[in-house]
């Protein structure tokens, strides 16, 4: 009405019996009964279900050495693990979510000669080898016959994937059938290392050469993944509706199927490194180390040239000739070839000078100072090394409309059919879709500066400190910070507009022209809204976001203390401290495509792209460790009970303790509801209040009995994330609590003749049993110990996440 889509709730806001779908049906036989409460993590597993994938495997270790005369030393390492099948599951077979695993097994092999030239001169030649074989597929593959096919999709080997909004557990997975399922990535690794000593120099030059690989064989998701939200049975604008409530009625919000004509995929990369260093001792007092790396990593390609990707300069013949299309690699495809292996330019600048020294100030003082360039490795994230097959194979994916309202399609009208099953070589294949972006640029490689300065004292015997400080710079970082295809924050005040979409025949929509001739019909898995014929590049679903995308940066900066002291009868002393801060925007586990978490984990808009320069997730300003090892005076060759009964029982024992305190992490907030339409790439981050205090607990004394830690009023209201979506900082400097723990260990050592000893060891974990609300290194969204997305019920309350509870473990080993 009036533009706004108007709903009538359901009779007592219960739907009616006769409205479930009957495929839905099929799947709630099988759910198990609630074990508590609540409709979320409301079943407790009768039998706790391994994650381990190398649990129970084999471990084979084979070592040949052999020398040739005086000059030649050959050795041969051969290492192989294999593992059994897994397929545990903790729901009920029929709708288990794990993956069957079989095969799993590694090989890991060596080669290794060294020649002697001449007593100064030594040459170390290795080669390596290395294979991963891992075969995966759905738990439930054998219970298929047991639950509904879903019509029209590309073969039912496996059940289906449901997954919901919300939290709600997956059924089934889309992962196939194991034996169509097996990756191997055989790794080749040549390098030699050359020793030269000349005078005062040790000279070390070198090449390395790395040929990785991969063989993918994919068969899964035939059977297709459905996906049930809120929108189905929502108001826009509100937060409202049900995931479950939209699976009783068979509205699938997304639903995604994969017909292929090409199921196997051989990834090729190289890379060639050669570099040279020297050691100059020039004097007594000053040794310099100056050298020279200089590598070269070609981006990833497919062998036999099927691979696709975006290319955001040729001519779309599909789009009026719009830029922006879909190319394939090399030349065997007429107009659609790129004429390149891969869309990147190699980058071949990545010359990296390193510079070090170390000065004797006189025989207690030492200087030491360093400065280096560093590059990464060219590498791309995810089994499949970077490379698409569009055209080959097709994903083929059907979204809700209207803001998620009108859903994708009914479950029981089946996968919609308006679509061309492969293959198609064709620029324009991709129109209505989305696609894979490889940078031009991408292979330029991530960077960093690192440099330090330490200076070390011994201020009494055996008794040394050290002060040093510790800087890096990085640049060029993989970073999420920058895709293409996004809407100038500009055009949120066109409102609830920007939803409406072009009808049938309309050339304009709110004074805006349709893209071109055709493109409302070509928009199968977006709607064909204001929003997307306002993209830079209409034609295409996806934000356009870069594979190894570099507009990263980050600095850290650091004072780093150390003391040591070693006393007389084997009693050591080791304190540490670090004063530190790093401030990052390269991606990290927050920066996260807002479209695919529903904006819970939230981008910056490129538009903005300035506050993506944050804290970073993981910043600890303070960190203060000790380390002590004591020997009791006692047993052979100690100042009391040297020999005799007492030797052998108090002798031979050590106790050592390791105690840590860092500060804390820093939070950052999100909103799960954000009525951002999904073009604008921005997830809604509210902002504190001016003033306000975000805490209703003081940390030293909150208990979680008594309600929330975070106070929501202290934020940006949730009804404010309409078409806007807040000021707040990615990472804020509001710190939750600080980790502390103590490990100590009592290791009693027994001869029992010859070289024979007897170990026994009583080891205790977190000995005080302190429970920290940390969840220390998991600072992925939803993983912190209080949940800080503002729309949700529990905001500010404490989610359960604690540190490891003490944990106390007796070995006993004999060493020979």
């Amino acid at each position: 009405m009036n533009g706004v889509v108007v709903r009538d709730p359901f009779p007592g806001n219960i739907i009616p019996a006769n409205r479930f779908s009957p495929i839905a049906r099929q799947w709630l036989q099988f759910l198990p009964s609630p074990t508590s409460s609540g409709p979320l993590n409301n079943y407790l597993v009768p039998v706790p279900v391994p994650d381990t994938l190398v649990a129970d495997s084999n471990y084979y270790f084979l070592r040949f050495d052999s020398y040739a005369g005086q000059r030649d030393h050959l050795s041969v390492t051969l290492w192989h693990q294999r593992s059994p099948a897994k397929f545990n599951s903790e729901l009920p077979h029929e709708i288990a979510n794990e993956t069957y695993s079989d095969p799993q097994n590694s090989w890991v092999n060596r080669a290794n000669w060294d020649h002697t030239f001449s007593p100064n001169v030594l040459n170390h030649m290795t080669f390596g080898y290395l294979n991963r074989n891992e075969g995966y597929g759905s738990v439930n593959a054998d219970a298929v016959g047991s639950l509904p096919k879903i019509a029209g999709v590309a073969g039912s080997n496996v059940p289906p994937q449901i997954t919901f909004s919300d939290g709600f557990a997956q059924w089934g997975n889309n992962a196939g059938v194991n034996v169509g399922n097996i990756t191997t990535r055989p790794t080749y690794v040549l390098n030699d290392l050359l020793t030269f000593i000349k005078g005062s120099h040790t000279i070390k030059t070198g090449f390395e050469y790395r040929n990785p690989g991969g063989n993918l064989h994919t068969n899964g998701n035939q059977a297709g993944s459905f996906a049930f939200g809120r929108g189905a049975t929502g108001i826009v604008g509100q937060n409202s509706g049900s995931p479950i409530a939209s699976f009783l009625l068979g509205a699938v919000d997304n639903g995604t199927v994969a017909f292929r004509t090409s199921p196997n995929t051989y990834v090729r990369q190289a890379a060639y490194i050669v570099h040279a260093g020297d050691t100059w001792r020039m004097n007594h007092k000053l040794t310099v180390n100056y050298g020279l790396r200089w590598d070269v990593f070609t981006p990833s390609k497919e062998k036999y040239d099927r691979f696709s990707f975006f290319d955001p300069n040729g001519a779309n013949p599909g789009a009026a000739g719009r830029a922006g299309r879909l190319a394939f690699a090399g030349d065997s495809y007429g107009a659609a070839s790129y004429g390149a292996d891969y869309p990147e330019k190699i980058y071949w600048k990545a010359f990296q000078p390193r510079l070090g020294a170390t000065y004797a100030v006189n025989p207690k003082t030492l200087v030491r100072a360093g400065w280096g360039i560093f590059y990464n490795k060219a590498f791309y994230p995810g089994w499949g090394g970077g490379i698409a097959q569009d055209g080959f194979n097709s994903n083929v994916t059907f979204n809700s409309t209207l803001g998620g309202v009108q859903p994708a399609f009914l479950l029981d009208n089946g996968f919609p059919q308006n679509f061309q099953q492969p293959p198609f070589i064709r620029s324009d294949y991709r129109n209505g879709q989305d696609l894979t972006y490889r940078p031009l640029n991408a292979n330029d490689r991530a960077r960093s500066q690192q440099w330090n300065l330490t200076v070390d004292r011994e201020i009494a015997n055996n008794f040394m400190v050290s002060l040093a400080y510790v800087g890096s710079r990085g640049t060029h970082l993989t970073s999420l910070n920058e895709p293409l295809n996004v809407l100038d924050p500009k055009y949120l005040a066109l409102g609830s507009q920007l939803y409406e979409e072009f009808q049938p025949g309309q050339t304009s929509l709110h004074g805006v022209s349709v893209p071109y001739a055709g493109w409302r019909e070509q928009m199968t898995g977006c709607a064909p809204s204001l929003a997307q014929a306002l993209l830079p590049f209409p034609q295409y679903c996806s934000s356009l976001q870069g594979i190894n995308e570099l507009a990263g940066k980050s600095m850290y900066n650091s004072l780093q203390a150390k003391a040591e002291k070693r006393f007389s009868g084997g009693t050591y002393l080791l304190i540490s401290y670090t004063l530190a801060k790093l401030k990052t925007s390269g991606s990290d586990t927050v920066q996260s495509g807002a479209s695919a978490w529903g904006g819970a984990n939230g981008v910056i808009s490129p538009y903005e792209k300035d506050r993506n320069y944050s804290l970073a997730t993981d910043d600890v300003t303070h960190v203060l460790s000790a380390a002590m090892v004591y020997e009791l005076p006692f047993g052979r060759n100690k100042k009391w009970l040297s020999s005799g009964v007492g030797a052998t029982v108090l002798g031979g024992w050590q106790v050592s303790t390791l105690v840590r305190y860092s500060s804390s992490i820093p939070f950052f907030f999100r909103s799960s509801f954000c009525n951002v339409p999904s073009q604008f790439r921005a997830g809604c981050i509210p902002a504190l209040k001016a003033g306000a205090n975000p805490f209703l607990q003081d940390l030293g004394s909150f208990d979680p009995a008594k309600g929330p830690l975070l106070d929501k009023n202290a934020f940006e209201p949730i009804s404010a994330f309409n078409f806007y979506y807040g000021t707040g900082d990615r990472v804020t400097n509001i710190r939750g609590f600080g980790y502390k723990n103590q490990d100590l260990s009592l290791i009693k050592n027994t001869k029992l003749g010859g070289r024979i000893n007897l170990q026994l060891r009583i080891e205790a974990f977190n000995l005080w049993n302190w429970h920290v609300f940390q969840a220390q290194g998991n600072q992925n969204y939803g993983l912190s110990a209080f949940n800080t997305d503002l729309a949700s019920p529990d905001f500010g309350k404490w989610n359960g996440t604690v540190s490891d509870p003490r944990n106390v473990q007796v070995a006993a080993r004999i060493e020979f």
